[in-house]
């Protein structure tokens, strides 16, 4: 369960939003206009309670439910830049099938060498054995190359991310906070900045 955060109800962008000048949580709050008659949700900078303070007490530009809106669009398009990449990768990964390529080749050529072992003279044995560690290297290197590519592929996965944006609305908010937390490694605002959204993926 998302904590309170001592509001009387939770957002589920709860954790992620900071102050941009102190690094200090924003908690919820609720205020009601003089009549009391309508209620607003609103930012209330921890930081400012804290022994070093800061110099925000609260944010007046940026209401949570505007932040909401503003993350859950740019959530959207992040998964959309991400896909498109993912998309273009596919089909243009010749270079992923070049480091495979290059392994079997320098694999094959490793085994005709250790092969020839068993008849090889003095001169010979010592051209294999330096042939067969540098091809060594240079495989560990390309493996290495290998590697990376494919961590980045699977970094860019937006599948299990694309469903649950799809159908928000139906989301509860603990569902919504799994997906902000997946996405968003946190959010910088302030008055003066404005809103600075930090993205995992």
């Amino acid at each position: 369960m998302i904590p309170n955060n001592g509001s009387s109800t939770n957002s589920w962008l709860v954790g992620l939003v900071k102050c941009a000048h102190c690094g200090y949580s924003l908690h919820v709050y609720y205020n009601w206009n003089a009549s009391h008659t309508k209620q607003w949700r609103y930012y209330r900078d921890s930081g400012a309670y804290n022994a070093t303070g800061c110099v925000s007490r609260s944010i007046k530009t940026v209401r949570p439910d505007d932040l909401e809106s503003i993350v859950y669009d740019a959530m959207k398009k992040r998964l959309e830049t991400l896909t498109i990449m993912k998309n273009e990768q596919e089909r243009h990964d010749n270079e992923t099938e070049k480091l495979k390529s290059d392994i079997a080749r320098m694999d094959g050529e490793i085994h005709k060498l250790m092969d020839k072992l068993a008849d090889a003279d003095e001169v010979l044995l010592d051209y294999i054995q330096k042939r067969v560690k540098e091809l060594h290297a240079r495989k560990s290197e390309t493996e290495d190359k290998l590697n990376t590519r494919e961590r980045k592929k699977k970094a860019i996965d937006t599948s299990p991310l694309a469903e649950p944006l799809a159908h928000w609305d139906e989301l509860t908010v603990d569902e919504k906070h799994d997906v902000a937390v997946a996405i968003i490694d946190n959010i910088r605002v302030s008055d003066e900045t404005g809103v600075d959204i930090s993205f995992s993926i």
